[in-house]
């Protein structure tokens, strides 16, 4: 491709950076019925422990709200089988299943790590049949040990982090080979070592056709009801090669459950900003979001524009795929800072905590004035708010121009990788990556347009950014020169050309700004761990924030407010042959074969449910278990509104959304055949709790 149609390519995805910092968003439902308004009469603005979240430890569970809330009591037994059937996988969770080291989690959580025939089912009716997935282990979880003395001895001497840091060291040099010491605080004081054993050789038993694992597409990803089988069954190996034969594993319910019934959940939380203030909040809506959101328009325009080009790749249609996701979740999440009754719960959130701090002297000489010192970084961080539009944030902000950070550092591109590949592998994460110089020059382009916006009236430093070019064809120039044999075969920078000229145009300024800004965020992380230390210490039922020690939430199986309407809480196979036939049979929701010619299948079986879990812990192949523990789905991602819960928890439009086990047995049957797994499964046996 020219020069010169490469920079027209990405003329129209140039414009999208830099838009209004404040705006309406586009909304896929109708706006009588407001995603984050109160979500039933009686609700007030004022903020609810709830706003937390419902993420307890899994060591010392809330007995007296499950006592109270589910007429349940919970004993050692219950809390020790539920921490051993869960497993860590790689960004995801996952449960096991069976004695022969079945495990079971998402679709997506399997098929992000495939090299090869990702949209491809996998279906081994015996171990040879299996396929090994090297990027894949699984952590279990061996031994809980209370350290809580260790680290307040520990604490005598240095401060929290690093006495904890100290324990876990000296813990880890005493454990057994393959295994991994964490220490983490499980509330009130309380501090447990969690030791893992890693299974590295983990092999795919059942994986489903993409199109049916994905249904829908971006277009329904992150909403409800959408009938989607988004499951993956794994089987995890011991170091001799033999398939594990835990103590431990969720048998699979054979009745499921109906509206209403319990539900529970666990697995290593994902990080929340549910501590953070009003304040801090406030700034990401009017600052950072919009500059993500920006960056990922751009990024999904030169992508969608790519395609449709003959040198597009079958990775650009992943990138692609990965990009509009982001942009969904940025968008959602900027709609729920940007609502009225959103911001009044957050702002409530912390006059109480003040409340609370006053009516106790010492936690308010421990905690006060936190709130006036995040509040004062604030109204620092936005007197940057031009340059950080401009500059970006210090690595380039994910899905970014990987030439921009090039750039920045000044650096020429390591021997063993070329110029011309940079833009495709630029960083370890495929999802950040540029698949090819069109997107990348797209992506540069925008960064230039938003820095000659900031540069002006200075003339002399705009000449030296752009050398009279527009921003698309800069970009352009910037490319080829980086892919230029001359540029490609040397140990430096360039010293001169377009590249050069853009680097000294930019370089001290970017560094002098990002400097700035990292002072400002590292104080800001550390006041914003002590204000969760204060919203802890005032709650009477601590709830838990951060780390990776595994975690427990509960919730029931029930429907809520939708677009002027009610979401049931199941939908069916049903629903999604009607969807099929109602889309007009075409992409993304199209239906494989084999699930075409499945004649025999009972469509009235459940496929997916919504329970009011805590999504920060029921994520990405958490299991879904009742009372007893058996396992009743796993859990695929949050409704749309629970994009938010990143912000704070709405138990009552929150939800996340599950894989039932009953549409499960029934796709492993009458759809691929699999009767060796459906046996294991769900044929008879004895419990998997050790005696």
């Amino acid at each position: 491709m020219t020069l010169r149609g490469i920079a027209l390519l990405i003329g129209v995805a140039s414009l999208l950076w830099g838009g209004p910092v404040a705006g309406p968003e586009a909304q896929a439902q109708d706006r009588g019925a407001p995603r984050f308004g109160p979500p039933a009469p009686g609700d007030t603005v004022a903020a609810e422990a709830s706003d937390a979240g419902r993420i307890w430890s899994l060591v010392a569970p809330p007995a007296d709200r499950l006592v109270k809330r589910y007429g349940m009591e919970v004993d050692s037994a219950w809390a020790t089988h539920l921490r051993r059937g869960v497993l860590r996988l790689p960004g995801c969770t996952g449960a096991l299943v069976s004695a022969n080291g079945l495990a079971l989690t998402t679709a997506r959580c399997v098929r992000q790590h495939l090299d090869a025939q990702r949209d491809t089912a996998v279906v081994a009716e015996r171990p040879a049949d299996e396929r090994a997935v090297p990027a894949l282990h699984a952590d279990r979880l061996v031994r809980t040990s209370d350290v809580t003395m260790e680290v307040r001895a520990a604490r005598k001497d240095t401060a929290e982090a690093a006495a904890v840091s100290a324990v876990q060291r000296r813990l880890q040099s005493e454990t057994e080979a393959r295994r991994h010491v964490e220490v983490a605080t499980d509330g009130n004081g309380a501090y447990t070592a969690y030791t893992y054993q890693r299974h590295g050789d983990v092999r795919v038993a059942f994986l489903p056709d993409r199109r049916i694992s994905a249904f829908g597409g971006t277009d329904a990803a992150l909403t409800y009801p959408r009938p989607a089988f988004d499951v993956a069954l794994l089987r995890v190996y011991t170091s001799e090669g033999r398939p594990l034969a835990p103590d431990h594993f969720f048998e699979p319910s054979t009745q499921g459950v109906r509206p209403g019934d319990a539900v529970f959940s666990a697995g290593p939380p994902t990080a929340t900003r549910r501590a953070e203030s009003a304040a801090q909040l406030a700034v990401r809506r009017d600052l950072v979001l919009p500059e993500r959101r920006d960056r990922l328009e751009t990024r999904a325009q030169a992508l969608r524009a790519h395609l449709d080009t003959a040198e597009a790749m079958p990775a650009s249609r992943r990138a692609l795929r990965d990009a509009e996701r982001a942009l969904k979740q940025t968008r959602v999440r900027l709609e729920a800072l940007r609502n009225e009754y959103v911001r009044a719960r957050l702002e409530q959130r912390d006059a109480w905590l003040r409340h609370a701090l006053r009516q106790d002297p010492a936690l308010q000489r421990q905690f006060g004035g936190l709130l006036d010192s995040l509040a004062a970084i604030q109204n620092a961080k936005r007197t940057y708010g031009a340059a950080y539009r401009a500059f970006g944030d210090a690595k380039g902000g994910a899905y970014g121009s990987s030439t921009y950070r090039r750039l920045l550092r000044g650096e020429q591109e390591p021997p063993a990788r070329t110029a011309s590949s940079h833009a495709s592998t630029a960083t370890a994460d495929s999802r950040q990556s540029s698949p090819g110089p069109p997107v990348e020059t797209a992506l540069l382009a925008a960064r230039l347009e938003a820095l000659q916006r900031h540069l002006r009236p200075d003339t002399a430093a705009i000449d030296r950014l752009l050398g009279g070019q527009p921003p698309a064809e800069r970009a352009a120039s910037v490319i080829e020169q980086l892919a230029s044999p001359s540029a490609g075969g040397t140990n430096t920078f360039p010293t001169d050309g377009p590249a050069a000229s853009v680097a000294d145009a930019v370089g001290s300024r970017a560094r002098s700004f990002h400097e700035q800004w990292r002072n400002l965020t590292q104080t800001e992380r550390r006041l914003t761990r002590r204000l969760a230390e204060a919203r802890r210490a005032v709650r009477s039922v601590p709830v838990l924030t951060g780390g990776r020690a595994p975690r427990l939430t509960d919730g029931r199986v029930r429907g809520y407010p939708y677009n002027g309407t009610t979401a049931p809480p199941f939908t069916t196979v049903f629903g999604l042959y009607d969807q099929n036939r109602a889309f007009g049979r075409d992409e993304p929701r199209a239906l494989p074969e084999r699930w075409q010619e499945a004649a025999g299948m009972d469509r009235s079986v459940p496929l997916t449910f919504v329970a009011s879990v805590d999504g920060a812990v029921s994520n990405d192949g958490a299991p879904l278990l009742t009372q007893s523990l058996e396992l009743v789905g796993v859990a695929a991602e949050a409704n749309i509104q629970g994009v938010a819960g990143t912000y704070l928890f709405l138990p009552e439009r929150m939800r996340t959304v599950g894989t039932d086990v009953r549409g499960l047995r029934e796709a492993l049957t009458a759809v691929y055949g699999a009767d060796a797994l459906v046996d294991e499964l769900f044929g008879g046996r004895s419990s998997g709790r050790s005696p």
